[in-house]
């Protein structure tokens, strides 16, 4: 569930929605993002600098970006969970 939650950040950061984009990215600088990375076992600056990465793109590549930086995110994920 917390995976799907970063998911649809980063989607949200990717959004046309101007709105949408800036609360995703608000989160993405919060503490309570902080927090959320802790709890997953997360780089969150590593996340951070990938979100801001994503928003430099032209719009034309943001949403594929935004898929790319989720692909990456499941591959680390699933590789930490097999190597525990």
């Amino acid at each position: 569930m917390q995976f799907a939650i970063l998911v649809q950040a980063i989607r949200d950061c990717a959004s046309k929605n101007r709105d949408t984009q800036i609360k995703a990215i608000e989160w993405f600088i919060s503490d309570e993002f902080k927090l959320f990375c802790e709890d997953l076992d997360l780089d969150t600056y590593s996340l951070r600098e990938s979100m801001m990465s994503i928003l430099s793109t032209p719009s034309a590549t943001l949403k594929e970006n935004a898929e790319d930086t989720i692909s990456s995110l499941r591959a680390s994920v699933w590789q930490r969970k097999t190597h525990s």
